[in-house]
Parts: C-alpha cells; structure tokens; sequence
C-alpha cells in the first residue's frame, strides 16, 4: 500500500473536487490509515463514524440476510457522509457539503475510488469491476472480484 501516493490523491480530490469536506482510507474497525484526516474535521470523528457507519451495513447484511456492503450515503440537511469500499476491509469514508450535485459527487468519488485501488495493490490492475492479480486470468471462475461476491 503506497501511503504516500494515496494520501497525496485524497488531498488534490478534497482540493478539486466540488463539495468535497473531508476525506480519509479507514480499516473496517474504524482505524485511520491516512492520518491526520484531510480537510475539515479533527482526528477522533472519522474513527468513530467509519465505525458507526461499518456496524450499522453489516447488521441490515445480516438482517436481511444480503452479501457485503459496497456503499452507505446518509444525507442530512448539513451535508453527506459516505463509506465507500476501496478494497477488502479498506473504505473511504466521505464528508461532504450539501451545495453539491449528489450524482456529480458520487460520479467524482468512482473516479477517486479506481485510482486508489490502484494504490492500494500496487501489483493489481482494475478490469471489469474485478481485481485481477498478475498471476491470474481474466475470467471469473478462480476469483471473488473486488467485493467478495
């Protein structure tokens, strides 16, 4: 994982793009990877949200009985946080204003989110929606994609 170049991305994405508050690659238990957090919160917010927000996909998972999470978006009058999956047990958790347009965000975010795979696992490329490792083929039989199918 290339700490540097993701922090990097995730500050020129907060710079860039339109609406974006703050950003930061947590672990599934809520753990920082890129700290301090970029943009406009302190350091203890983001844990405790990644966490919140982490707990609360997987009990509707497990209540309705549904696979992994990719994303949750809860929208307030005062803004958007968003956990997005990057990776197995690695998401990007997104605040963000609302004077933004949601399908601008969520468009900018995609983009965000196939540049930090790459980052990630450097020694995977992105293809159809599956991480394929440079040992393996390209079809869909040997391995679970990006989100564990």
């Amino acid at each position: 994982m290339d700490i540097k170049k993701i922090q990097d991305t995730l500050t020129e994405f907060t710079n860039n793009a339109t609406g974006i508050q703050g950003v930061v690659l947590v672990y599934e238990d809520g753990e920082l990877i890129t700290k301090p957090p970029i943009g406009d919160w302190d350091e203890s917010k983001p844990n405790i949200i990644a966490g919140i927000t982490h707990d609360f996909s997987q009990r509707i998972c497990k209540r309705l009985n549904w696979n992994n999470t990719k994303e949750i978006y809860v929208e307030t009058e005062d803004g958007y946080i968003m956990l997005l999956v990057c990776a197995p047990s690695i998401f990007l958790l997104v605040k963000a204003s609302t004077n933004t347009n949601r399908g601008l965000l969520k468009g900018e975010i995609a983009l965000i989110l196939a540049k930090l795979q790459t980052y990630i696992n450097p020694n995977s490329s992105i293809n159809n929606g599956e991480t394929i490792t440079d040992n393996e083929d390209n079809d869909d039989d040997d391995d679970q994609g990006l989100f564990g199918r």
